[in-house]
């Protein structure tokens, strides 16, 4: 048996979708079949522990992971709606609370970046990580390590020609066209963990650090209701203290960051429940994310159309998903980009950027122990 028996095992067969599943899915065929498609620069995704994430350059090794290789992300069963979420939130609902002292969040970025020495060019993969230890107890304190792990070849052949330019400590990024000498960097290749920085502190009031949906405490989150109904009603007061910047129905397909926060089984089955039916909501089926796990494909908002700048040319058609765990229904890559088409040292299907959580994620009894070799920040950590 293949992972992905055991996946498709994960999502077992349900009866067949009801009349008013099936009108919301042909609403938002409709929809789709009348939106216009627009090519446009990329836009920019934030996250961090603070509402003002940058994406990083980059991201962090797994040992059991040859992440030379940059990973295509095929999709390898279709889904038949979003059905395949709500069958996933059927057996999220079953899983039992975890408890601990704190909440774990390591989170790996990964850039890939075209870059030369000498007469050649390949890509390099850039890599950071953070480390998120929030306390159940609002008394302890929050503490956030960000560290670089790393710039080297993403691929056997990108390391052919770094070694053909003689293994160059130092490379320059390749510009694209009009694009600023000075904002082309040049960047060290190492494979040792550099420039370290940690922020120790209570959170006054016991703030969780992931703003998206508001001032949340742990508390907060604990007591979000466990059904759609009223879920959508609590979501609706956070809506109304955000201003109302946007529409409700654009404001709940945010609802997809509790798939990364400390919420019970039982409201993250009511949030997949609720994504599901929402027209932004499209599932692609199974597919293997950035780090060799097997996981289940899902745009929360509109995720083509979009160019992102690589190498040489500015104009690189890309698309992003975000990829849930099959078994907890958390999330296991958010916002990953995929280059819709090749070009110049580019092959369709390549990640150009992603966030990835570990397998360290979750509750835990641990504390966290001050970073050995890291300097202590005064400034907020993304």
């Amino acid at each position: 048996m293949d992972e992905f028996d055991l996946l498709a095992r994960s999502l077992p067969k349900t009866s067949p979708p009801s009349p008013e599943v099936v009108d919301r899915a042909h609403t938002r065929l409709l929809a789709i079949m009348h939106e216009p498609v627009r090519r446009v620069r990329r836009r920019h995704l934030f996250w961090g522990w603070t509402a003002v994430a940058t994406v990083a350059v980059i991201t962090a090794v797994i040992a059991l992971v040859s992440i030379l290789t940059p990973a295509p992300a095929p999709v390898i069963t279709p889904a038949r709606g979003n059905d395949a979420l709500l069958r996933l939130a059927d057996d999220v609902a079953r899983l039992p609370a975890q408890t601990g002292a704190y909440w774990r969040r390591p989170l790996l970025n990964s850039t890939l970046i075209r870059v030369k020495a000498g007469k050649e060019s390949f890509n390099v993969l850039s890599g950071s990580r953070i480390d998120l230890w929030q306390p159940r107890d609002p008394r302890n304190p929050v503490q956030v390590r960000r560290r670089e792990e790393y710039v080297r070849p993403a691929t056997p052949a990108d390391e052919r020609s770094w070694k053909a330019a003689g293994s160059p400590s130092v490379v320059q990024q390749v510009c694209t066209p009009g694009r600023a000498a000075k904002d082309c960097k040049k960047m060290r290749v190492s494979s040792e963990p550099a420039k370290c920085v940690y922020t120790r502190a209570v959170e006054p009031g016991g703030v969780f650090g992931d703003r998206r949906l508001g001032d949340l405490t742990l508390a907060d989150l604990a007591a979000l209701p466990a059904d759609v109904d009223g879920l959508r009603e609590k979501l609706r007061g956070q809506w109304q203290a955000d201003s109302g910047r946007q529409s409700f129905e654009e404001f709940l397909s945010r609802t997809s960051v509790l798939l990364e926060m400390p919420v019970s089984p039982a409201v993250r089955a009511a949030a997949l429940r609720l994504l599901a039916g929402l027209p932004t909501t499209k599932v692609g089926g199974t597919t293997i994310d950035p780090l060799g796990r097997p996981g289940l494909a899902v745009a929360f908002i509109k995720s083509e159309g979009f160019t992102a700048e690589f190498g040489a040319d500015d104009e690189v058609a890309e698309r992003y998903t975000t990829i849930l765990d099959p078994r907890t229904g958390t999330v296991l890559a958010q916002n990953a980009a995929i280059a819709a088409e090749s070009a110049e040292g580019l092959t369709k299907g390549t990640y150009l950027y992603y966030a990835a959580w570990t397998s360290e994620a979750g509750w835990t009894g641990d504390r966290p122990e001050r970073p050995r070799g890291c300097k202590l920040s005064d400034r907020p950590i993304p």
